[in-house]
């Protein structure tokens, strides 16, 4: 099985993964840190409330109000101050503290339990408040749901930044086809299936101009992709006077991004533009009618100028373009005989 198609995505998969971790801890321990505040007296540990029982008790010694005594308690069931209280007892008892021993019986009476007589169980932890489960949950799952979110993002973050040159598609129409642009005698498109026939248009004032195509068999594999953007503008202020645009061609079996540089008659003319933009390509020279093509390892593209406009402005004639209509044709490209084959 050919796992190299499947690399890019489990890069990114595996990149989303550790951001989400990353991002998780950030959210547990620094943004959403677990803090308990304002807790009800009825959460407190079994020993915690047999202490909290002993302190109303000497508070119910000193001012004799049972309402003051029940609000301390709020949320107990009757069950549960009996038990606590019938613990506090004991632990006084084992203290050597009778008088701690009356004022709990005290209490008991005063908050109509009656006389504890009869030893219970430990107190065991009442169970959370209507709404508790939630309260303790949503912060979670809250977060949960963000790292899962950040997770989603990330593999398709990723995996768009993997791609060659991602750009805004212009594809025609399904079932509407380019028609065979013809120069001259000779027929420009070649026999044969097309892989993808595009085309892209410029004008003037779309500065951030960048079109790319994907490039797939009829069973919808991909081979490569193909596209057209700004390589050089020329003159000061808005918008951008674009002098030159960069034509490329991406095979995903082979290991260069083949491109060639549309140039106006201006930049192709002068030499120190021509100079500087050699680094990116092979110069050509763009006027309606032009044709050529770009050759990889089992890609061919033909490039076919189908409108351009020049700019009339104050810049030098023939500077700047105001529109440009190109079709990009992608074939595969032949493979010559084995002349051993012969």
């Amino acid at each position: 099985m050919d796992r190299s198609k499947y690399r890019g995505l489990i890069i990114a998969a595996a990149i989303g993964v550790i951001l989400g971790v990353l991002l998780g801890m950030l959210l547990f321990w620094v943004v959403f840190p677990v803090k308990w505040t304002n807790a009800h007296s009825y959460d407190l540990a079994p020993d915690a409330k047999v202490q909290y029982m002993a302190l109303v008790a000497d508070s119910f010694k000193v001012d004799g109000d049972p309402a003051r005594a029940n609000g301390f308690l709020a949320g107990w069931e009757p069950e549960e101050r009996q038990q606590v209280i019938q613990a506090a007892i004991q632990q006084s008892e084992a203290e050597g503290r009778p008088d701690q021993v009356q004022t709990l019986n005290d209490l008991s009476l005063a908050l109509g339990l009656g006389q504890p007589t009869e030893p219970v169980a430990p107190p065991t932890p009442p169970e959370p408040p209507s709404g508790g489960i939630w309260k303790r949950i949503q912060i979670p799952c809250l977060v949960f749901v963000v790292v899962l979110l950040a997770m989603v993002l990330g593999v398709l973050g990723v995996r768009a930044w993997l791609q060659r040159r991602p750009g805004q598609k212009s594809q025609l129409p399904e079932g509407q086809a380019m028609p065979v642009v013809t120069y001259g005698e000779e027929p420009m498109v070649e026999a044969g299936a097309d892989l993808g026939r595009f085309s892209t248009t410029y004008q003037l004032g779309e500065d951030a101009y960048e079109d790319s195509f994907s490039i797939k068999t009829p069973e919808g594999e991909f081979l490569g992709e193909c596209g057209m953007g700004v390589a050089e503008t020329i003159g000061m202020g808005e918008p951008d006077r674009v002098t030159a645009f960069d034509v490329w061609l991406f095979d995903k079996s082979d290991i260069r991004t083949v491109t060639k540089v549309l140039m106006t008659d201006h930049a192709y003319y002068d030499d120190t533009l021509r100079a500087k933009l050699a680094t990116k390509g092979e110069a050509v020279l763009v006027e309606p009618g032009t044709s050529f093509f770009l050759e990889a390892n089992a890609l061919r593209l033909q490039v076919n100028v189908i409108d351009m406009v020049y700019g009339e402005e104050e810049l030098p004639p023939k500077s700047y373009i105001d529109k440009l209509m190109v079709e990009l044709v992608a074939k595969p490209r032949a493979v010559e005989p084995d002349p051993s084959d012969v």
